[in-house]
């Protein structure tokens, strides 16, 4: 690829203080393809001996592995990692596949089940995993939540249910955010609603330490959503900072400081999600979105955003950037295709299967060439002048870009869609398609040598302002002791001191919670279920931790105890009391009313947008147990709502429409069902247990009838699932139809089985 570099851009580039390469030579080299967007953060790649021709025999195909996918692979150390998914049914489950990068034969998998979520039509795996060059342990998010740390043999490290422990949501796309790397953290991006004031559902990044998995920040960086995150974080070093850029769901880029999430800035661009990537290029972040501008009716631009905006000294961010910071823009539009940077000029694919090429320096758009009739997430990858370019049908290109136009050196019809941006690694390419891994060798590859790169130009450290305590939330049940490192960090958030000791706490006592000699909290045995931030302090500077109690097996709840002291405008109740504060998502689904005579939980019919809603109320480790609860819905016999209980991570309700009672976990995975007839307005007793067995599989049954009645013998429904979910919090849940009918519940007891 030719070489567009103005005196212009070569000074922005030496100006720029992101992250620093050695330069290269023209002999053959190579290099890992560690995360998504590869080791350059643009989608390009150094690599020579990369091939010219794509065919699908060999030399060029030098494996493939039959198996479906909708990510990108990633390459590091002789292996190929890659999330995929198998089976059918009940029975599929998204796997992380570990390769030999030389052959191709399978070295390892680990599997996990999608649960609770809506995701249809197999869109799995859209997303890919992250490998750590410092550790070589290995990332991965599910859809439904589970992040993982693998070391390189597979063995598991450290686990969170995002969804279980953070309140994580899914959505029918299956779009997930692949795990960001950066220093000492693993950042993931998606959108959460859990308890206090991370209840309201926002688009969140959340950063763990990358060795330990404990919760290092939170951020919030914007307001509701509008679509469900895609934008992989891209990182610099600016004014003495660690900055971290993204696509937000409600419409914004956004910086946040990586050291300590706090926002800098955002710049709305328009009505929907920014899903594409983010593109670092001198002092400018060069952003793409496909849907209505905020202040224009065009649909659809790219930008390149002036960088180096920061709050006043003493106020906290973020500050919102306007027209002011656009250097420039153009008409391009793209969803969820990221541009790719070589040079000086920025790549893209749109969603009408267009290729296109623009000046990254002023904007203008160079050529528009036509691949395909529509294009969904792939994007192009870039090597040794060359464009690399699938497309959704499955067909792949090889083009060489120059300024007067593109040239097609090949084009070759793969098995199955492509959704996933292609990688290169050590003289190869890989392209994932939903029915196999292919990877492409070029003539150089086996010859090639690894590229040196210069370490991160990282600034000095001042002095300790500024207290951080990790993990910075945990989820503990009673009898439980939890230990805390403080970190003293400088005004950037680098970290001056760490110690793990030293940390006084200002509790309050109706909690339960005591502290320890080393600064550690003790929750007593006989501590009740809440959540509460709790401020810490260490060596004269303060910080809070968020602290969620959740009961082991064996609890009531009958509200019995709510006073109801909120009003509401609109409501159909004088007066109502909020669900119980560590409920997750429940604040604004739920209220506490009277009724017949006592209290019970309604759903809340003032917001059309909540007419499903599921809140988890235990703790996640929860296996093996009984759930039972009392459910009425209003209506008539035309029009009922539905409500249930979630039990190890799947959904039993009564239908009322339906007149059925229903086990499901993902409609299009597990669903059964059985007669079941209810009226409005009479209260029924749904009574779940999950077994699990010793071969791995579940057993779920299920019984309903009038409350006042005796319970019957035999369980209405009885399912098993061979690979059965091995734990889950209880929780429970409600649908609105119409926002017109409200269901209750009361009476909700969970049991040990055994």
């Amino acid at each position: 690829m030719q070489a567009h570099f103005s005196a212009t851009t070569m000074k922005r580039l030496l100006r720029s203080t992101a992250l620093v390469a050695t330069l290269t030579a023209a002999t053959a080299h190579a290099e890992d393809w560690p995360s998504w967007r590869g080791p350059n953060q643009n989608g390009a790649s150094s690599e020579r001996g990369l091939p010219e021709q794509i065919t699908l025999t060999a030399p060029v195909l030098a494996w493939s592995y039959p198996i479906a996918s909708r990510g990108t692979p990633v390459i590091f150390d002789g292996r190929v990692y890659t999330l995929c998914y198998e089976g059918a049914g009940p029975d599929l489950q998204e796997i992380l596949l570990c390769l030999d990068e030389k052959t191709g034969e399978k070295i390892w998998d680990r599997r996990a089940n999608d649960f609770i979520s809506d995701i249809v039509y197999n869109r799995y795996a859209i997303c890919s995993p992250t490998v750590d060059p410092e550790t070589g342990n290995v990332y991965w998010t599910t859809h439904a939540g589970l992040f993982s740390c693998f070391d390189r043999d597979g063995n598991l490290l450290w686990q969170h249910s995002m969804m279980e422990e953070f309140g994580r949501t899914t959505y029918p796309n299956g779009r997930t955010v692949a795990p960001a790397i950066d220093g000492d953290l693993v950042i993931v991006h998606g959108m959460t609603s859990s308890w206090g004031k991370q209840g309201p559902t926002r688009n969140r990044f959340h950063a763990f330490d990358k060795r330990t998995g404990e919760l290092v920040w939170t951020s919030t960086p914007d307001g509701g959503p509008k679509d469900n995150p895609f934008s992989l974080p891209v990182f610099e070093w600016r004014d003495g900072q660690r900055l971290l850029y993204a696509g937000t769901a409600e419409g914004f880029v956004a910086c946040i400081n990586a050291k300590t999430g706090d926002p800098v800035w955002k710049m709305p661009i328009t009505v929907g999600g920014v899903c594409a990537s983010t593109l670092l290029y001198g002092d400018t972040l060069i952003a793409v979105h496909g849907t209505e501008n905020l202040d224009s009716s065009d649909s659809g631009r790219m930008l390149a955003i002036r960088l180096g905006a920061r709050p006043e000294a003493g106020k906290p961010g973020p500050i919102v950037l306007g027209a002011e910071s656009e250097v420039w823009r153009n008409g391009v539009e793209s969803f969820s295709s990221s541009p790719v940077l070589v040079g000086n000029r920025a790549y893209v694919t749109n969603m009408t299967g267009e290729l296109k090429a623009v000046d990254a320096d002023t904007g203008g758009i160079l050529w528009s060439h036509k691949l395909a009739a529509t294009q969904i997430h792939a994007s192009p990858a870039a090597g040794e002048g060359r464009l690399y370019v699938p497309m959704a049908n499955g067909l792949f290109y090889v083009i060489e870009p120059t300024d007067s136009g593109p040239k097609e050196l090949s084009k070759v019809q793969l098995q199955g869609d492509c959704l996933g941006a292609p990688a290169i690694a050590n003289g190869c390419v890989y392209v994932h398609t939903t029915e196999k891994l292919y990877c492409f060798r070029g003539p150089g590859s086996l010859q090639a040598t690894k590229t040196i790169r210069a370490a991160e130009i990282e600034p000095g450290r001042g002095e300790a302002s500024r207290l951080l305590i990790v993990p910075a939330e945990v989820n503990l049940a009673p009898g439980q002791t939890q230990p805390f490192t403080a970190r003293l960090v400088d005004e950037h958030g680098l970290v001056v001191q760490s110690q793990q000791s030293g940390i006084t706490w200002n509790l309050n006592p109706r909690l339960g919670v005591s502290a320890g000699p080393n600064g550690e909290l003790i929750v007593s045995d006989g501590a009740g279920a809440g959540a509460a931030e709790i401020e810490g302090e260490c060596k004269g500077l303060k910080a809070t931790v968020r602290l969620r109690i959740t009961p082991r097996l064996e609890f009531t709840e009958d509200f019995e105890a709510a006073a109801l002291n909120q009003a509401r405008e609109g409501s159909d109740y004088n007066t109502f009391a909020f669900p119980p504060g560590q409920w997750f998502s429940a604040r604004t689904h739920w209220e506490i009313v009277e009724k017949d005579g006592g209290k019970v939980l309604a759903q809340t019919l003032d917001n059309p947008l909540f007419q499903r809603t599921q809140s988890l109320i235990g703790n996640p480790d929860s296996r093996n147990y009984t759930m039972q609860v009392d459910i009425m819905s209003d209506g008539n016999r035309r029009l009922m709502s539905s409500a249930g209980v979630i039990n190890q991570r799947y959904l039993i309700m009564l239908k009322g429409n339906y007149q059925e009672i229903e086990i499901s976990s993902n409609m299009e995975r597990i669903k059964e069902s059985a007669p079941f007839k209810c009226r409005p307005n009479v209260w029924y007793r749904l009574k779940t247990r999950v077994d699990a067995q010793p071969d791995g599989s579940n057993i779920i049954r299920a019984k309903a009838w009038e409350r006042d009645q005796p319970e019957p013998d035999e369980w209405t429904i009885e399912v098993r699932h061979q690979n059965g979910h091995p734990k889950g919090a209880p929780g429970i849940y409600g649908f609105v139809p119409q926002s017109r009918f409200r269901v209750y519940l009361d009476n909700i007891t969970v049991t040990a089985n055994d």
